[in-house]
């Protein structure tokens, strides 16, 4: 299968800031037949090294370097916090507070490290009575969801699948997370609303260039057409 164009937001002489689309992976591997840094790497003709990841299901905006030096440049600004990198979420449920933070630890490789997740609702989407499919089998409120929240999410710290895990514990798992949500409601908001995928997407990143830091903003690409 040929790969896909990948669409290129910004490039200077030592990186590539990328928007890489949900399902294709970051890193090749074993079965892995498309991934950034062989496709993107055959498309501009040249290696490419990673800086940060994202998971194979997550859209969004991705940092690449073009070369040693610049990989470790970047990959020291990226764990200095000096790139801030945004997400976008669509979430079952929705959290009391309009804003706040998620403090709890995440095992890495068994051990326990301290996480923290910003977030901020920006809206919330009421299911209609009428969406719901009584004819289902499933007649727990998991199966059929009152409410949907489409949050902001910031990165406090950087462990791996912290946004999915941390929201899940906290009783608002992302839409179409087939790893740590609820399996029920994704199966109601496929069959009600078609929405098949992961809705996390990575919308926004700040860099400081060397003029000065400068934001870059693409649409999350996921949309829910409930009429409130």
């Amino acid at each position: 299968m040929k790969s896909e164009t990948i669409p290129i937001i910004y490039e200077d002489s030592e990186i590539f800031l990328i928007d890489k689309r949900q399902g294709l992976a970051v890193q090749g591997g074993s079965g892995i037949s498309h991934s950034v840094d062989s496709d993107l790497a055959a498309q501009v003709g040249q290696k490419i090294y990673l800086v940060h990841r994202l998971d194979k299901e997550t859209s969004g905006l991705l940092l690449c370097a073009k070369n040693p030096a610049a990989a470790a440049k970047w990959t020291r600004l990226v764990g200095e916090k000096s790139v801030v990198k945004e997400y976008k979420a669509l979430c079952f449920g929705a959290p009391k507070n309009p804003r706040g933070k998620i403090s709890s630890d995440i095992a890495e490789r068994g051990v326990k490290k301290r996480a923290e997740t910003f977030y901020e609702v920006e809206k919330v989407f009421e299911i209609p009575q009428e969406n719901r499919d009584e004819s289902s089998t499933e007649k727990s409120d998991a199966a059929f969801p009152r409410a949907i929240s489409l949050l902001r999410l910031r990165l406090g710290t950087g462990r791996t699948h912290q946004l999915r895990i941390h929201l899940a514990a906290e009783g608002f798992p992302i839409c179409g997370d087939d790893k740590y949500g609820d399996f029920a409601a994704n199966r109601f908001l496929k069959k009600n609303f078609g929405i098949k995928r992961l809705c996390l997407c990575a919308f926004r990143l700040t860099l400081p260039l060397a003029d000065g830091q400068k934001t870059f903003e693409i649409e999350s690409g996921f949309q829910l057409r409930i009429e409130n």
